[in-house]
């Protein structure tokens, strides 16, 4: 199991903050960080690659290169051949990098075992692998010659890289190229899982990401708020703990199973309605599958009852879709027949379907954006306290009335799910990059007191209430499709009914529909489908 604190994502000032402040403050110096550091990615490299072979490092002056000169050292010492370049001279180091050089070639000289310094990097059949140590967490400009020459040479080598800390010439918050960088097989990252690996153009560069953790107090950790999803969480196995049984106050978050007292459970038997509700608002010409897929999605994780709620019109053909769902159709009459979509006279019965049966509401898949049904919506945000899950159409609904969220009771158990058009609708802001777009996530988070869940490649995810962000890990590509939305709100939705609490909730629901989507791929489905996931 993945420790959480494991999960961070550091800034490169948080990075170097944490590092310092453990050398200073709490005694460990530098060196003995470095050599930890070395060790572990020697371990890593030597799992990897048999013994015998020939590795290039290419260094600079930083501790990146003393890094480096502790990975040369330990595989020399168990039989590689070595070779250094030094891409910006071979003196001015820093001093840890210095003291390790000077071990690293002391220990050649005992071996009685060459290290070639080089000038310019030998042709790619002279080496099997490269370290690249040249910059690390601190680079805020563009690689320039004679540097980028070598990094150009070592990307068209074909030969496999692994990356300490950071690809070389990757911004560390950003994930942006900085001119040109090093495209690793593998990044070996120390400490902290640097957050610009995971942003941009990062994943990309950084090629599979392994961690090596180096032992920082955990208390110089407790301002970093942006970690990793985590995907070794089992989602079903969250849900079943809920299901059947009481939780009295203070046990949902604190996770508690089988304790008595404060906190305790009590097994019941339970009815349908005390098993998880869920109801999705949607529905609107041509948009009819959307609330649908959203019903059924939450219906899969086992809730006692999900009620469709959707414009009187589509009785027929939502009698047809969905026979196991509890249809509540709405709107409509002789002297008005109903054309399909919600209006404003709709709310005060939806309204009473909602207040009747406790339970999560999802509004907005298929919903659509007319007038009556702009109005519509906001009115049933503003004048319904449960928890709820804003999505799709609903969320342009509230474009200029985002107000109604904050002045709610509890706008901490509301949900909103933009992709990236919604979010920009939503903030008027389009973001440029990932950065941008993470930072637009948690103040828009912050300013309504909600949770926010942008969906993209990655998947941001921001509680105002747990001052958290989250990241998925993973390539989301595949959920790129329509309907995969509507699925994963039925998923929260549903999570929720069972948790009460919203962060989690969307965290589980991400990593069900990740684990579910490669379950699908794994018997040979090449192009998965939102049914797949329900």
């Amino acid at each position: 199991m993945i420790a959480r604190q494991d999960l961070l994502l550091a800034t490169g000032k948080q990075s170097r903050d944490t590092d310092q402040q453990t050398i200073e403050s709490f005694g460990i110096p530098g060196q003995t960080l470095m050599e930890i550091a070395g060790n572990r990615a020697a371990d890593i490299i030597m799992a990897d690659f048999p013994a015998s072979l020939s590795v290039i490092f290419v260094c600079g002056k930083g501790n990146n290169a003393g890094d480096a000169f502790v990975v040369a050292r330990i595989l020399l010492n168990y039989g590689y051949k070595v070779t250094l370049l030094p891409v910006l001279g071979d003196d001015g180091y820093s001093p840890d990098a210095q003291l390790n050089y000077d071990r690293l070639m002391h220990l050649s000289r005992e071996m009685g075992v060459g290290v070639s310094l080089l000038k310019k990097l030998p042709a790619p059949i002279e080496y099997d692998l490269v370290v690249d140590g040249i910059f690390g967490t601190g680079l805020e400009r563009h690689v320039t010659s004679p540097v980028s020459d070598v990094v150009e040479q070592i990307n068209r080598s074909g030969k496999p890289v692994y990356a300490l800390d950071i690809p070389s010439g990757i911004h560390s918050d950003s994930g942006e190229v900085l001119g040109c960088a090093v495209r690793a097989a593998k990044t070996i990252q120390f400490g902290f899982r640097k957050l610009g690996c995971y942003l941009g153009k990062g994943p990309v560069y950084c090629g599979s990401r392994e961690l090596v953790s180096l032992p920082f107090p955990v208390i110089y950790k407790n301002e970093m708020r942006i970690r990793l999803a985590d995907i070794a969480l089992q989602p079903l196995r969250r849900l079943s703990i809920h299901q059947g049984y009481e939780f009295d106050e203070g046990s949902v978050r604190a996770g508690s199973s089988g304790q008595t007292g404060k906190g305790s459970l009590s097994h019941i038997k339970r009815h349908k309605y005390n098993n998880g509700v869920v109801h999705v608002i949607g529905g609107s010409p041509g948009l009819t599958g959307a609330p649908v897929y959203a019903a059924r999605a939450a219906w899969s994780l086992g809730m006692g009852a999900v009620r469709l709620v959707y414009p009187s019109a589509w009785a027929l053909s939502m009698e047809s879709l969905a026979p196991q769902l509890i249809k509540v159709p709405v709107g409509g009459s002789v002297s008005q027949p109903d054309s399909g979509f919600f209006r404003e006279d709709d709310v005060s019965a939806v309204l009473h379907h909602l207040q009747d049966k406790v339970g999560v509401t999802v509004i907005g898949p298929g919903i659509g954006r007319r007038d009556q049904t702009q109005t519509f919506v906001r009115k049933v945000i503003q004048e319904h306290d449960g928890p709820m899950i804003i999505d799709a159409d609903a969320l342009h609904c509230i474009k200029g009335y985002e107000h109604i969220i904050s002045k709610k009771r509890h706008p901490e158990q509301v949900i909103l799910t933009p992709h990236p058009g919604e979010l920009a609708v939503l903030t008027g802001n389009k973001p440029q990059s990932d950065l941008d777009r993470l930072k637009t996530v948690k103040s828009l988070s912050e300013l309504l007191g909600c949770v926010v869940l942008s969906k993209g490649n990655p998947v941001f995810l921001h509680s105002h209430a747990d001052q958290q962000t989250i990241i998925t890990p993973y390539d989301t590509t595949d959920f790129s499709r329509a309907g995969f939305g509507d699925i994963l709100a039925g998923h929260i939705a549903a999570f929720l009914s069972r948790t009460s609490a919203p962060l989690e909730s969307c965290e589980h629901a991400l990593i069900h529909g990740f684990k579910k989507l490669n379950q699908v791929k794994s018997v040979g489905k090449q192009f998965p489908e939102p049914s797949d996931l329900s």
